[in-house]
């Protein structure tokens, strides 16, 4: 009995790709039929509509910061983003294994120390964005020692990643791209 219904099944499903391979089907240009219902809707849309949609697709969620008064400083001529600078050795090891216990955390501490030593200094080099390890290492003790616990969590350091956000914005203004 199971014999007979597993060679039915083949049977059925030898037929059914027969079938497939038979059907003439012209090569369309067209996308799948839902991308397809996708593009006839925008093209019914209002304008309004259209407008809507691109602002909708351009919303900045993060932190709201007014960055107005904010001048460009001197340095910023010399300006070198963030993730052209050549990291230290501790963050290049950090960034290749992001999951070990204590590793969020000390991206998160040495991404603010960065921010906030860029504004300090107005310094938009590299020199002023990447902070040495022993500097990121000293403010994780203290913290640690402060909240008295071995290792630090993304719980521990979610108020430094939110004011490295915030600054990155001030940081901007001031250079151009962090």
């Amino acid at each position: 009995m199971t014999r007979t219904a597993l060679l039915s099944g083949l049977v059925i499903l030898g037929l059914g790709t027969m079938g497939l391979a038979q059907t003439s089907r012209e090569p369309s240009d067209l996308p799948e039929p839902e991308l397809q219902e996708l593009l006839d809707r925008q093209v019914e849309m209002s304008e309004a509509e259209k407008q809507a949609e691109v602002d909708f697709l351009n919303l900045d969620l993060s932190p709201d910061v007014d960055v107005s008064s904010v001048e460009r400083v001197p340095s910023a001529a010399q300006n070198q983003p963030n993730r052209t600078c050549e990291k230290t050795p501790e963050m290049r090891s950090n960034v290749r294994s992001p999951g070990g216990p204590g590793k969020r955390a000390y991206r998160d501490i040495a991404v603010y120390l960065s921010t906030t030593n860029v504004i300090a200094t107005q310094d938009c080099t590299c020199a002023g964005k990447i902070i040495p390890h022993e500097t990121v290492a000293k403010f994780e003790e203290r913290l640690r020692k402060e909240l008295d616990v071995d290792v630090l969590t993304p719980d521990h350091t979610r108020g430094l990643y939110e004011a490295y956000e915030r600054q990155t914005k001030i940081v901007d203004a001031m250079c151009g791209e962090y």
